[in-house]
C-alpha cells in the first residue's frame, strides 16, 4: 500500500513539469489585423516577430493606420510572456515610425491571445486593449494572426532587415515550414504470449470479488491489456474557441444603427372633382290677369295666354382638374457663417501663409466635424474656416469633442478648411486633430499651424459614374 501511495504522489508532481514542457514553441513570424470595435468598426494590419533568448520570449511589431491619404506605419519593442494558456503581448517604446504626429508614450497596447493549431496553420485569437490616460480614453477589440511560412516576404521582415536586428531572431536557421501539430495514429502491438504465473494471495485490505472454481490441472492465468488510444480532432478545439471569440465581440460590439430608408418622391395626385349638373327647374306659368270687362254691351270670350317657354339652359360646365402638389422637401438647416474679423477670429488670416498638402473625396451632402486637442492639452486655441468663412470661432481644444455639421449644396464641388492658430498654448506649434465624418466612412486630418502659417485641408466632391 506504501508503495501505491508513492507512486501516486510522484506522478502527481511530475504532471506540471509535463505539461510545461509540452509548451507549443510560438517564435516565428505572424501576421493578421487588429480590430477596433467602437462607433464603427476599423480593421488595422499588424505583424509581430516572436524571437526567444536565454528561454526568454521578447518580439517586434508593425501596426499600420492610414491618415492624410497615406499609409503610416511603426516599428516597435513588445514584451511577451506566457500565463498558462494564455499569452500576454504588451507595447514597449517605437523604434521607428512616420506618423505625421508623434505617439504618446504613456499610451500601451496590450494583446492576451490564445494559440490554435490545425493540421494546416496555426493562429493566435484573442482581445486587445490600451489603457486610459489623463488626456487618451481606452480603446478595445479583438486581433487574429496566423503564422507565416515564407516569413521573408513580409514587411516587418523587410524593415527589421534595414534596422540590422535580423540576427536576433532565433528562427531565421529554421526551414520557412509551417509547423503543424499531427496526432499519429494508434500502433498495432502483436500480442505477446501470454505467461502462466500462479494465482496471487489478496493483501488483506484488498476486496476481491468471488470467482469461479478452476478445474483441477488447469492454472490462473492472467491476460495483459494494451491501452486504449483515440485521436484528438484538434479542428474541435479550434472550432470551440472560434465560436468563443464571436461571443466575446457580439459581447463588445456596439448596435449600428441603419439609416431609415429613403421614400421614392411622390408624384402629384390628381384629383378630379366632378362638378354636378343644375338640376331643370320648370318656371311656373304666370297667373291670368284679371278678367276686363269691355265696355260694349256684346261680351267677349276670355282670351288665353300661351305659357313661355322655360329659358334655355347655359352650356354645361366641364369637371375641373385639381393638381395637389405634394408638401416642399424642407430645406437642410443653414450653418450660421462669419466673415473673419477680430470678434469672431482669423483676423489676421490673408498675412500668414496658407498649406494645403491634405486632401481626400467626400460623397455625402453632409459632413460632421469634430476637434480634439493632438496630444496634451496645453490651451490651443483655433479657428476654422469654409470656403472663407468661419464655422468654428476660436475654439479650445481638450479632450472633449467639439462637434459641427456642414451641409454641401449640389453645385459645390470641393470645400477649402482652414485651420487658423489663435495662440501657441504652452507648447508651441498649435496642433489638434480633426475628424471628417463622410457616411459611415471616417478621416483622421491631424494639423499644426503657428502664427506664420495656417493649415488647410481640400476636400472634394466624388463624381457619381
Amino acid at each position: 500500500m506504501k508503495k501505491y501511495c508513492t507512486f501516486l504522489f510522484i506522478l502527481c508532481w511530475l504532471l506540471p513539469v509535463k505539461s510545461f514542457g509540452q509548451q507549443e514553441d510560438i517564435t516565428g513570424m505572424w501576421y493578421g489585423q487588429i480590430t477596433i470595435i467602437d462607433t464603427q468598426t476599423v480593421h488595422l494590419p499588424y505583424e509581430i516577430a516572436v524571437s526567444e533568448e536565454k528561454r526568454k520570449l521578447f518580439g517586434y511589431s508593425r501596426i499600420v493606420f492610414h491618415a492624410n491619404g497615406k499609409d503610416e506605419a511603426g516599428i516597435q519593442n513588445i514584451s511577451i510572456k506566457r500565463n498558462g494558456y494564455k499569452i500576454i503581448m504588451e507595447d514597449e517604446d517605437f523604434i521607428t515610425h512616420n506618423f505625421s504626429i508623434n505617439p504618446s508614450r504613456r499610451v500601451k497596447k496590450t494583446l492576451i491571445v490564445v494559440l490554435a493549431t490545425t493540421d494546416t496553420e496555426m493562429t493566435l485569437e484573442g482581445t486587445w486593449s490600451t489603457n486610459r490616460t489623463l488626456y487618451n480614453r481606452a480603446y478595445k477589440g479583438i486581433v487574429l494572426l496566423k503564422r507565416k511560412k515564407d516569413f521573408k516576404k513580409l514587411e516587418l521582415f523587410k524593415s527589421l532587415d534595414t534596422l540590422n536586428l535580423v540576427s536576433r531572431l532565433s528562427f531565421m536557421d529554421r526551414p520557412e515550414t509551417v509547423a503543424v501539430v499531427a496526432v499519429a495514429a494508434p500502433v498495432e502491438k502483436k500480442p505477446e504470449p501470454v505467461p502462466v504465473v500462479p494465482v496471487p494471495v489478496p493483501d488483506p485490505e484488498l476486496i476481491v470479488p468471488s470467482i469461479e472454481k478452476a478445474p483441477p490441472g488447469l492454472m490462473a492465468v492472467t491476460k495483459k491489456t494494451q491501452p486504449t488510444t483515440g485521436k484528438i480532432s484538434p479542428l474541435s478545439l479550434s472550432r470551440q474557441k472560434e465560436l468563443q471569440m464571436d461571443a466575446f465581440a457580439m459581447s463588445n460590439m456596439k448596435p449600428v444603427v441603419k439609416p431609415e430608408p429613403i421614400t421614392p418622391k411622390p408624384e402629384p395626385v390628381v384629383i378630379i372633382a366632378a362638378v354636378p349638373k343644375p338640376e331643370k327647374k320648370t318656371l311656373p306659368p304666370p297667373k291670368p290677369e284679371p278678367e276686363k270687362r269691355p265696355m260694349v254691351v256684346a261680351v267677349q270670350s276670355k282670351q288665353e295666354k300661351k305659357t313661355p317657354p322655360p329659358p334655355p339652359l347655359g352650356p354645361e360646365k366641364k369637371p375641373v382638374v385639381v393638381a395637389v402638389q405634394p408638401p416642399p422637401k424642407p430645406a437642410p438647416p443653414l450653418v450660421t457663417v462669419m466673415a473673419p474679423s477680430i470678434v469672431h477670429g482669423a483676423a489676421e488670416i490673408e498675412k500668414r501663409v496658407t498649406k494645403s498638402d491634405q486632401s481626400f473625396y467626400f460623397e455625402s451632402d453632409s459632413l460632421l466635424l469634430t476637434l480634439y486637442d493632438n496630444g496634451e492639452v496645453d490651451g490651443d486655441t483655433v479657428t476654422v474656416l469654409m470656403n472663407g468663412n468661419v464655422i468654428f470661432s476660436k475654439v479650445g481644444l481638450t479632450t472633449q469633442a467639439n462637434s459641427k455639421t456642414i451641409y454641401i449644396t449640389p453645385n459645390m464641388d470641393s470645400v477649402n478648411l482652414v485651420m487658423y492658430a489663435e495662440n501657441l498654448g504652452s507648447i508651441p506649434p498649435n496642433t489638434g486633430l480633426l475628424i471628417v465624418n463622410d457616411g459611415e466612412k471616417r478621416y483622421y486630418v491631424r494639423f499644426s499651424a503657428d502664427l506664420q502659417t495656417n493649415a488647410a485641408i481640400v476636400l472634394r466632391r466624388r463624381k457619381k459614374t
